[in-house]
C-alpha cells in the first residue's frame, strides 16, 4: 500500500500519494507579463483554482507560465507531424519550474476545427487507446467463448482454449470512430440529423402556391412543387385541405421526373422543362447533406427546431433549413452517442 503524504492545503492523509512522487508544482521566480519574481508551490494530486483580483497575474501564471511550460514539455512526446501542425507557445520568463507535467488547456471549443477532433485524436492518446484494446483486451472467439489477455493475442490469429477456433482479434483501426471502426448508423460521430416533418409546413392555411412547403420555397427547389402539380397535387387550396394521399405526396412522394411549364409574367413567354421531383423531406435531408459537406473543417452545426423561423424575413432557404432539422441521439447506441 502507497504511503499517505500530506497535500499543501488538504488535511494530513486526506489523498493517497506514493512517497516516491512529488506532490506540488515549484514555480521559482516567474517573471512572465506583470508577474515580478514570484515563487508558488501548485498541489499536484488535485484540481486548483487559480483566483485573484483582476490584474493580480492569475492569466500569467496559469496560461503564461505553467501552461506555455507545460505544452513544451507534452510537445516534445509527439511526432513531428503533430507538432508542426500545432501551435507553439512561447517559453515563459522563469528560474525554475519543477515537477510540472506536460500540460493542456482545454476550453469550450475545440482548438482543431471539426466534428471528429477530439482531446484524444489531437494528442494522439487515442492511437494509444485503440492499440490498447485491441491487444489488451479480452476478445469473444466464433462460438462466444471468451479469450482473456495473454501474449497470444499480440499476435494476427488468436485460438481459443475452450474450443480451438481460429479467429483474427480486431485491430486498432476497430476502434477508430473516423474510418474503420465508425458506427454505420451516426458515421462516428454519435448524433445524427432527422428531418422533423412537423415543421415543413408551418402554416397549413397557405396554398402550396403562396409558400406553404418551406422546402420548396428556395431557388431551384420551387421547380418540385410545379413537379407535383403535374403528379397530381392541387396547389391552389390550402395545404389542410389537401387528401391524405396528396399530403404524402408532398412529403414522401417518390422521385419521379415530370414536365412542368413556367409562364413569364413579364412577356408572356412559357418554358418547357424536365424537372426531377424532389419531395419535401428529400429536399431537407439533400440541403444538410451538402451542409455538412460543406462545413465539415467548421465544426458541428446544431439546426434550432423552432416554428418563429417559418415567419422570419431571413431567406428562405435558412428559415426553413434552421426548423426542418432536429440532432438525435445515434440509435446504435455507439460509444460516441449523446443527445443534441
Amino acid at each position: 500500500m502507497p504511503s499517505r503524504l500530506k497535500v499543501p492545503g488538504m488535511a494530513a492523509g486526506d489523498f493517497p500519494v506514493p512517497e516516491t512522487l512529488p506532490v506540488v508544482i515549484g514555480v521559482r521566480g516567474a517573471r512572465h507579463n506583470n508577474l515580478r519574481d514570484i515563487d508558488v508551490d501548485v498541489p499536484l494530486w488535485r484540481t486548483v483554482a487559480v483566483v485573484g483580483v483582476s490584474g493580480s497575474g492569475k492569466t500569467s501564471l496559469a496560461m503564461g507560465t505553467l501552461y506555455a511550460e507545460g505544452l513544451h514539455r507534452f510537445l516534445e512526446g509527439l511526432s513531428t507531424y503533430s507538432r508542426r501542425r500545432l501551435t507553439q507557445a512561447q517559453r515563459p520568463d522563469v528560474d525554475r519550474i519543477d515537477h510540472l507535467p506536460p500540460a493542456l488547456a482545454l476550453r469550450q471549443r475545440p482548438p482543431v476545427p471539426g466534428p471528429r477532433s477530439t482531446v484524444g485524436t489531437m494528442s494522439e492518446v487515442l492511437n494509444v487507446l485503440r492499440l490498447m484494446m485491441s491487444r489488451l483486451g479480452s476478445h469473444l472467439c466464433p462460438n462466444g467463448h471468451r479469450v482473456a489477455p495473454s501474449i497470444a493475442t499480440l499476435r494476427e490469429e488468436i485460438v481459443c482454449p475452450v474450443c480451438g477456433a481460429r479467429f483474427t482479434h480486431p485491430s486498432a483501426e476497430s476502434f477508430a470512430f473516423n474510418s474503420y471502426g465508425a458506427c454505420p448508423a451516426c458515421q462516428g460521430l454519435g448524433i445524427r440529423s432527422e428531418v422533423d416533418v412537423s415543421t415543413l409546413v408551418p402554416d397549413p392555411d397557405k396554398t402550396i402556391e403562396q409558400g406553404a412547403v418551406l422546402p420548396w420555397n428556395s431557388g431551384g427547389r420551387r421547380l418540385s412543387m410545379y413537379a407535383a402539380g403535374e403528379i397530381g397535387v392541387r396547389l391552389d387550396v390550402p395545404y389542410r385541405s389537401l387528401t391524405d394521399h396528396e399530403r404524402d405526396i408532398v412529403l414522401h412522394g417518390e422521385p419521379v421526373r415530370r414536365h412542368v411549364t413556367l409562364h413569364s409574367g413579364r412577356n408572356g413567354r412559357s418554358v418547357q422543362l424536365s424537372v426531377n421531383y424532389d419531395n419535401a423531406v428529400a429536399a431537407v435531408e439533400r440541403s444538410l447533406r451538402s451542409d455538412n459537406e460543406r462545413t465539415r473543417g467548421c465544426g458541428p452545426r446544431r439546426w434550432r427546431r423552432s416554428s418563429a423561423a417559418a415567419t422570419s424575413p431571413r431567406s428562405a432557404r435558412s428559415a426553413w433549413a434552421s426548423c426542418a432539422g432536429s440532432w438525435r441521439a445515434c440509435p446504435r447506441g455507439c460509444p460516441l452517442s449523446s443527445a443534441g
